[in-house]
Parts: C-alpha cells; structure tokens; sequence
C-alpha cells in the first residue's frame, strides 16, 4: 500500500491491516509532538477508509480544527453530523485535530458519542499532548507519534530538495512541519537560534553566575519569557535520546512554563529554573 506521509511505518502497517481486513475501530487517538505529520497521515488514512481521491466538500467527511478551545456548541455541532447515514459509502469519517483543546463540557460530549459509537462512524482524535479525559483515551485506539530522527528528517529534506543545511535540521527536532517553517522564516530561524545557543550558555555557567543573570532575564515579558522557555524545552527534549539523565531539565522547564501560566513571581521563577539546568 503506498502512502504519500514520510515515516512512522509501524503505525502505517498497524492501519493497513485494519483496512485490509474491514475491521476498524470506531475511534483513534492519533498523539504526538506537533508537525511530525499525525494530521497529515490521518487525512490520508480518511482518503483510503472513504475511497476518495480527495476529501474537499465530501459529505461523509468532516473535520474541526480546535487551534483554540473548542466549546460545547462546537463539539455539539460536529457531533450532530455523524447521526446521519453515509451518503456514498459504508463509512463516514470525522476528524478532531488539536483535541487537547476540548474543554470540560465539550469532553463530555464528545465521550458520549464515544460511548454508543454509530456502526459507520469512524473518529480520529489528533492530540500533541496529554490533557484528554482518561475515558475517551481509554475509547480510542492510541497509536503514539515520535519525532523523527536525525537520519529520517534529513532524508526527508533531500526527498523533497528542501536544501536545508545542518543548523535548520539541529533546530527542527525531528519535526518535518518546523523543518519547512525554519527553511521558509528566516527571522523564525535566527530568533530560535539565538534562543537555544542562550539556554546552552546558561546551562554552562556556574551558579553563582546563572544567578546573577536572573536580574537582566527577568525583565522580560511573561510571553516572551514563555516563548523562551518554549524553544529551551524543545530543544532539550530533543537532547532525552542521547542524555537520558537530563529530564530533570525538562521537569524544571515544564514547571517554569507553569508557573509562568499561574502568574507567579518571574524571578523566582527563573532562580528555581537556573538552579536545576
């Protein structure tokens, strides 16, 4: 069977057999780090279930993008579309992408359509992180996404003449999607750049040093000091596979992006961060 998304051959041969034999899961949980290609492939997946070469304006398709919080009426809207009976085929396939960003009432809902799933619905939840509801996880199928590696991402760009040297492939953590943002923003790419040589310098000095930098650091704004701490947690978690002992690192900066978020105290924010990278 040939698919057009680069990588993740094991969860390909998984949906393979499911199609080869007509035995599909009423719902999926496609979950992983943003841009390795989980929407990509789902809607390729789609394509195949449904038999169509395209999935513009096809009536047994929907899809909702939740790039904020997807309310209760949104839920309730998209939900509604799947009581009815496929208009070309035996399925009809709905999509939810940025799951994570289903809210309280709207989780509820959509887990009660999980419940008493329609014998011609098929579901896929795409989620780059945890957050969902433990019962509509447990509804799913999960099949788990990891960034690429070294060798894969740079096939990938060579696949697709990108030409992109070995800084933007350093900086796209195994990631196709900010492999093609870096390539294509230059000023994306510097300010990145800029971000992790910073958190490498820090992580270098000695501790009376790293305190002394909290000063200059903490007249930063709370959503650039995040956007900062966002590329510092990229980037070393990127570093897990070669330096395992360093998820300490990647605590602490999951707690200072918390803690950003709950309003407290930027300096002490940034003494508790720099004391433990």
């Amino acid at each position: 069977m040939t698919w057009l998304t680069f990588g993740h051959q094991t969860t390909k041969n998984i949906l393979e057999k499911q199609l080869d034999s007509g035995q599909l899961p009423h719902a999926y949980l496609f979950v992983g780090p943003d841009g390795v290609g989980k929407k990509h492939l789902a809607l390729e997946f789609a394509g195949k279930i449904l038999k169509a070469k395209t999935l513009n304006n096809h009536p047994d398709f929907r899809i909702l993008d939740g790039e904020t919080e997807i309310s209760i009426e949104q839920a309730r809207n998209f939900i509604a579309n799947l009581s009815f009976k496929p208009f070309l085929g035996a399925k009809k396939l709905a999509i939810i992408n940025n799951a994570e960003n289903l809210n309280s009432q709207s989780s509820n809902a959509l887990l009660k359509t999980l419940e008493e799933p329609g014998q011609s619905n098929v579901i896929i939840l795409i989620a780059n992180s945890g957050g969902l509801l433990p019962t509509i996880v447990s509804r799913c199928q999960v099949l788990n996404f990891n960034s690429l590696s070294s060798q894969e991402l740079k096939e990938f760009a060579e696949n697709n003449r990108l030409g992109a040297d070995e800084k933007i492939l350093d900086l796209s953590f195994g990631r196709i999607g900010r492999l093609v943002k870096l390539r294509a923003d230059k000023n994306f790419l510097a300010a990145e750049n800029e971000a992790v040589e910073k958190y490498r310098g820090l992580k270098a000095l000695s501790l009376a040093e790293k305190l002394a930098e909290v000063g200059e650091m903490a007249e930063m704004e709370p959503m650039e000091m995040k956007k900062s701490f966002t590329s510092w947690l990229l980037w070393q978690a990127n570093q897990l596979q070669h330096r395992p002992k360093e998820f300490v690192c990647v605590q602490a900066i999951i707690d200072a992006i918390s803690a950003l978020k709950r309003n407290q105290n930027k300096k002490l924010v940034l003494q508790k961060l720099l004391m433990t990278i």
